[in-house]
């Protein structure tokens, strides 16, 4: 899966990459920057999974940034996350994707598929969202460093690049391709988020990795008595 970036809609946006490895996991806690939510809709009480993961732990930061980017259904990011990282806050996959990254002298590793989303800044961007003050993306995975706060790896950093990224694609094929549902726009955008590019109507799209998504998505809904749509 390649590593392409593009620009659209409040910050510049990535694609993601597929599931990535890691050695270190979260320990369970939720790393979200904003504080706690008050309320947890999308709380599943399922069991961790085999690498210690809750999969519950980073709802308050999916339902910040859904409703930031007015995205209509948070409990698909949710399931994207599962299918990307298995929740892993440091899982690094794709390495050696240039794309842009040459001419903006990042390493392949800056330019690999970071974190719970398996997203990154794109170069030559104008958010400083994942980005150093040396202009290249943080890095950091020391959660005691000052440079946590806007580190790619931060799921709070993280989830809102992949979240915009998708409101991004949705609001991109929404004008390549008019009159399809709400539904299915969603599944457009996830589909290009995997594969960009890969939406070609509203109905022919990156189905294999939405079916993944769908899979998680109904398990996550049914636990948690989410309202699911009928993608």
């Amino acid at each position: 899966m390649g590593f392409r970036a593009f620009a659209f809609a409040i910050v510049a946006v990535v694609t993601a990459c597929g599931s990535g490895s890691s050695s270190n996991n979260d320990g369970g806690t939720n790393d979200a920057g904003g504080g706690g939510c008050t309320s947890d809709p999308l709380k599943t009480n399922l069991a961790p999974l085999f690498n210690g993961n809750s999969v519950d732990m980073y709802d308050c930061d999916i339902l910040e940034f859904t409703a930031k980017y007015n995205e209509p259904d948070a409990m698909v990011f949710k399931a994207i996350i599962y299918v990307e990282s298995r929740f892993q806050f440091d899982s690094v996959g794709c390495t050696g994707n240039t794309g842009c990254c040459p001419a903006s002298s990042w390493t392949d590793a800056e330019c690999a598929c970071l974190g719970v989303m398996q997203t990154g800044p794109t170069c030559g961007g104008t958010s400083t969202l994942g980005i150093g003050s040396n202009g290249h993306p943080d890095l950091s995975t020391d959660k005691t460093s000052s440079d946590w706060t806007n580190s790619c790896f931060n799921p709070h950093v993280n989830i809102e690049l992949g979240i915009a990224g998708i409101a991004g694609n949705r609001a991109q094929v929404k004008k390549q391709f008019a009159g399809c549902t709400e539904d299915q726009y969603t599944m457009m955008a996830v589909g290009n988020y995997n594969s960009y590019g890969s939406t070609k109507s509203c109905t022919v799209y990156n189905t294999t990795y939405d079916d993944a998504v769908i899979d998680a998505y109904k398990q996550y809904s049914a636990a948690s008595g989410w309202s699911a749509h009928a993608y």
